[in-house]
C-alpha cells in the first residue's frame, strides 16, 4: 500500500485544526445543539437555554467583543516582546555594522506600522465588512436549517480564483486531481442528499406542534422552502449562500495577503475585525430591536422571529432582558456560560486566522467537513432509537461526502502522498529537494569554472614570463 500512497510530513501546526474543531463544538452546545429529527428539542451544554445566547445578534456582540479583548491582550504581549528584542537589536547595532545584523533582530518602528495600517484602512474596512456579513448570512441560514442547499464544494473554486489573482497560487497535478474529484463527487452527493427528507413518518395521527414538526421533517428542503416562503425563494437562498461563499473566500485570501505582503500583525487583525464586527452588530441590534415582525400567519418573517416583547414578535430585541429572572440559571449563565462563550468564540476565530496565516486558507473547508462529520455522528447517536430509512440514507450521504472530502483535501495538502501516474512529481518536499540538488550542481559548476579560470590565469602568467625571458636574452645579446 505504501508503494502507491503514504503519509506526508506531519506539521505541528495541524493542532490548530484540532483546536478549531473542539471550540466550535463547545460553541455549538452553548448556543444549542439541534438534532435533525427533534428540532424543537435542542440540547444545551448546561441543560437550559441561555438568556443571552438565544438572542442571535447579542451573541455576535459577545463574539466580537471577545476579539477586541483578545487582540488588545495579544498586542500588549507583542509590544513587550518587541521592546525586549529591540533592546537586543540596539546592543548589536552598538557593536556591529547594522548591515550585517540578521533580519530577525530588526523591527519596524511603531509609527511605521501605524502608517502602514492607515494606508490600507479602506481595504481593511471593506474586507472585514465582507467577512462579517458573509459569516452572519451563512450562520443565520444554517440556524434556519437551510444549509442543505449550501453547495459548499463550490467555495474551492472561489478560493482558487482569488488565490491565483491575489497571491499568485499555482495548482499542481495532484492538487488539480483532488479538487476536481471533490467538486464532482461531493456536489453530486450533496444534491442527491438535498432531495431526501429527514423522515418517512406518517403524520396523520399527530396534532399541534408535533404535527407541524412531522410535516417539516417529511418533506425535502426544497418543498420546505416552497411551503414557508414560496418557490421563488429557492434561488434567492442559494444565491445568498453563493454570495456569502464568494465574500468568505475573498476575505480569507485577502487576510493572508495582509499578513504576508503588508505585514499587518495578527493581533491588529483581531482588533480591526472585532471593532468592525461590533460596530455592525450594535447597529443591527438597535434596528431589529425597534422593528417588529408582522403577525400574519403566512408572512415570511413569522418563521424567523421568535422573541416576544409586549405582544409583538421580534427577530432580535435587547429590551426582553428586563424580564430576566435572577435565579440559579441566571448566575450559571452570567458567571460560567458567558465567559466560556467569550473564550471559545475568540479561540474559534483566532485558530481560523492562525490557519490562514501559518497554513493555508484552503484548510478552512476541510475543517468545516470534519466539524459537520462529527456533528452528524453525534446527532445520529442521539437519535438512533428513532431513526428511519430516510434518516439513514441522509446520514450515509453526509458521512460519505464529508469523509471523501477530508481524504481528498489531505491529498491536496500533501498529508497523503500518491506515488503513481507521476502525481508525486510536484510534491512540495520533492520540489525543495530538486531545488537543493540544482543549487549544489550550480555551485559545483561555478567552482569548476573558477578553478579553470585560475589555471588559465597561471598559464597566461607563465607565457608572459617566458616571453619576458626571451626578450631579455635578445637584448643582452
Amino acid at each position: 500500500m505504501a508503494k502507491y500512497i503514504s503519509l506526508g510530513r506531519f506539521n505541528k501546526k495541524y493542532f490548530f485544526i484540532l483546536g478549531s474543531i473542539i471550540v466550535r463544538i463547545i460553541v455549538t452546545f452553548i448556543s444549542g445543539f439541534t438534532p435533525y429529527l427533534t428540532p424543537n428539542n435542542p440540547i444545551f451544554i448546561f441543560g437550559f437555554n441561555s438568556n443571552f445566547f438565544s438572542h442571535p445578534i447579542v451573541s455576535y456582540c459577545f463574539q466580537y467583543i471577545s476579539l477586541c479583548i483578545g487582540g488588545i491582550i495579544l498586542e500588549f504581549v507583542l509590544r513587550k516582546n518587541v521592546e525586549t528584542n529591540t533592546r537586543s537589536s540596539n546592543i548589536l547595532t552598538k557593536y556591529l555594522n547594522p548591515t550585517i545584523i540578521p533580519d530577525k533582530y530588526k523591527f519596524k518602528d511603531d509609527e511605521e506600522i501605524k502608517n502602514n495600517d492607515k494606508k490600507n484602512f479602506l481595504r481593511i474596512f471593506s474586507v472585514f465588512s465582507l467577512y462579517y456579513f458573509a459569516k452572519v448570512a451563512m450562520l443565520s441560514l444554517d440556524n434556519l436549517g437551510y444549509n442543505r442547499v449550501k453547495y459548499w464544494p463550490l467555495e474551492f473554486i472561489f478560493l482558487y480564483i482569488f488565490s491565483k489573482k491575489i497571491i499568485n497560487r499555482i495548482l499542481y497535478r495532484h492538487q488539480k486531481l483532488s479538487l476536481s474529484t471533490l467538486l464532482i463527487f461531493c456536489t453530486t452527493v450533496y444534491i442527491i442528499n438535498s432531495f431526501i427528507p429527514q423522515s418517512n413518518r406518517d403524520c396523520s395521527s399527530l396534532s399541534g406542534e408535533k404535527l407541524k414538526e412531522c410535516k417539516i421533517l417529511s418533506v425535502n428542503i426544497y418543498n420546505d422552502i416552497i411551503d414557508k416562503f414560496g418557490g421563488y425563494f429557492i434561488p434567492i437562498i442559494i444565491l445568498i449562500y453563493l454570495a456569502a461563499m464568494v465574500s468568505n473566500a475573498y476575505s480569507s485570501i485577502k487576510i493572508k495577503w495582509f499578513v504576508d505582503i503588508k505585514y499587518i500583525t495578527l493581533s491588529r487583525i483581531l482588533i480591526y475585525l472585532g471593532v468592525i464586527g461590533l460596530f455592525y452588530s450594535l447597529i443591527l441590534l438597535f434596528i431589529f430591536s425597534n422593528m417588529a415582525c408582522s403577525k400574519e400567519i403566512n408572512n415570511i418573517l413569522s418563521y424567523v422571529c421568535k422573541l416576544e416583547y409586549k405582544g409583538d414578535l421580534f427577530y432580535e430585541n435587547y429590551k426582553t432582558f428586563s424580564a430576566i429572572e435572577y435565579n440559579k440559571k441566571f448566575y450559571i449563565d452570567t458567571f460560567i456560560e458567558i465567559p466560556l462563550f467569550i473564550i471559545s468564540s475568540f479561540l474559534s476565530i483566532f485558530f481560523e486566522l492562525l490557519i490562514i496565516k501559518d497554513l493555508d486558507p484552503f484548510y478552512l473547508i476541510p475543517i468545516d467537513c470534519l466539524y459537520f462529520l462529527i456533528y452528524d455522528i453525534i446527532d445520529y447517536c442521539i437519535n438512533y432509537p428513532i431513526t428511519n430509512l430516510y434518516r439513514n440514507l441522509k446520514f450515509t450521504c453526509q458521512v460519505c461526502s464529508n469523509t471523501v472530502a477530508v481524504f481528498l483535501c489531505c491529498i491536496y495538502f500533501e498529508i497523503f502522498e500518491l506515488h503513481f501516474c507521476s502525481l508525486d512529481k510536484y510534491l512540495r518536499r520533492f520540489i525543495i529537494k530538486r531545488g537543493q540538488e540544482e543549487k549544489k550542481y550550480i555551485l559545483k559548476e561555478i567552482n569548476e569554472l573558477s578553478d579553470l579560470e585560475g589555471v588559465l590565469e597561471n598559464d597566461e602568467l607563465n607565457d608572459s614570463l617566458h616571453a619576458y625571458k626571451h626578450s631579455f636574452r635578445n637584448t643582452k645579446n
